[in-house]
């Protein structure tokens, strides 16, 4: 049997992409293997947010370049948003590779490698093709936790951000699809999903007829054996009172929200068109905990977009003291071929984007610090996933807040199950605990 090795890069539907590649070309008799020097096939799953990212596709496909060379037979493909965004500056960069496909293709992966392998020439396939839903997954993906995508897609057009190219505009799935997507993984054990789109809480409005994301939860947390629904990426301007209400009414809806801000600035959020202002966004968060007052928010921040100043900074370290996030992921602006970002003037130097970077990290991780320590002396329903990695004798796990938590399981738990868990100790990247032993309420009480 033919060995295929995939590499991933950038976000979770990325991951989701690769793990629905290989369940594909199982079908066809291909088998997923660890070690790239026994691959027949190599897909690198790309991603082109940041230039960063593309710098890392670029040295591994040189690395891949001595196998090539060692393996002529061997099939090097590059797939996902860099292959859409740069079809062809990969095959002048890496002459090895020998099939670039964008993410429209993906449904048909089969086939083009069947071409690449008959035809004996490079295969570059990038247009637009129609939203296909694929379950596909490969032998032994967890089943546990699951990615689910249940939209691809944006419409928003950020002024730094090539997503709207690369995964093209918004497009929902039915939502019979995702549900029996959700049954499929739930009869296989799985316990939480994770629901996926570039603007996930735009789900719906482009279906006939129209629905939206709160609905979908509902008919998601009708589904036997699903114990949490997640959903990521979400948009400020597409955040409704009827997703709000549900975030507190469907009891599977984890008390855990992912809201890129990007920036505290007004000025810089206009210039980034983003279609909030601070004060709103505010707002909105102020909304979310009222229905959910233990809600945990994680969040997305960009520094040194151009024309940032010191005060603009300050404003975005002042809005993380306000919201305190969990967690939060700080990015130094990367210009982005294309994007009305890349040309603006002002742009900011590398050193002062760096500077910048190192105080808002340390202010992330100062409020999220703070949040954890919140935690100490509660108790959390926690999911558990397996063993400890620094102590295989104990279990770890991860509370509806999505913290993770290592504690012993005294024998009394096993992988799959909600424990209940008295946090004892916040540690900086985790949590530990100790089995609850009396019948006591677990939630995330992240406040």
């Amino acid at each position: 049997m033919a060995k295929l090795h995939v590499i991933t890069y950038g976000c979770q539907m990325n991951e989701y992409d690769s793990e629905r590649v290989a369940g594909l070309l199982r079908a066809r008799r291909w088998e997923l293997t660890d070690d790239e020097r026994a691959a027949d096939l190599i897909l690198v799953n790309t991603c082109a947010i940041r230039e960063k990212a593309e710098d890392k596709v670029f040295s591994k496909l040189g690395q891949l370049r001595g196998l090539k060379a060692a393996n002529p037979g061997l099939v090097i493909g590059v797939m996902g948003c860099m292959a859409q965004l740069h079809q062809r500056e990969i095959r002048a960069r890496a002459p090895q590779v020998d099939l670039v496909f964008g993410s429209p293709a993906i449904a048909r992966v089969g086939e083009l490698v069947d071409r690449v392998r008959r035809e004996r020439r490079a295969v570059l396939e990038t247009g637009e093709g129609p939203l296909v839903k694929i379950t596909a997954r490969p032998a032994g993906a967890s089943r546990l936790r699951a990615f689910v995508t249940v939209m691809e897609g944006c419409e928003k057009h950020c002024t730094f951000c090539v997503v709207p190219r690369t995964r093209g505009r918004e497009r929902s799935h039915p939502p019979e699809a995702i549900v029996a997507e959700v049954r499929s993984l739930a009869a296989e054990g799985c316990r939480e999903v994770t629901l996926l789109g570039q603007t996930v809480n735009a789900y719906g409005r482009d279906l006939t007829p129209p629905t939206d994301l709160a609905e979908l939860f509902a008919r998601v947390n009708d589904v036997p054996g699903i114990a949490r629904i997640r959903f990521t990426t979400s948009n400020p301007y597409n955040l409704t009172p009827r997703l709000i209400r549900a975030l507190a009414d469907v009891p599977t809806v984890c008390e855990w929200f992912h809201l890129p801000l990007q920036s505290g600035s007004n000025r810089v959020l206009e210039r980034m068109n983003r279609g909030y202002t601070r004060e709103r966004y505010l707002e909105l968060v102020a909304e979310i905990r009222e229905a959910v007052p233990e809600m945990a928010f994680s969040t997305d921040l960009i520094v040194g977009f151009p024309g940032e100043t010191e005060a603009d900074v300050e404003q975005t370290l002042d809005m993380v003291e306000r919201v305190g996030y969990d967690n939060a992921f700080v990015f130094r602006f990367s210009r982005r071929p294309g994007t009305p970002a890349a040309t603006l003037p002002d742009q900011v130097p590398e050193d002062v984007k760096a500077r910048r970077n190192a105080r808002l990290l340390e202010a992330t991780a100062g409020a999220a610090a703070a949040r954890a320590r919140a935690l100490e002396g509660r108790t959390a329903e926690v999911l558990v996933d397996g063993a400890s990695r620094k102590n295989p004798g104990e279990l770890s796990g991860r509370t509806r807040c999505n913290r993770v938590v290592n504690f012993d399981g005294q024998g009394r738990v096993a992988v799959g199950d909600l424990a209940r868990v008295r946090i004892s100790e916040a540690l900086p990247h985790s949590l530990r605990g100790t089995l609850a032993e009396l019948p006591e309420e677990a939630a995330c009480l992240s406040r």
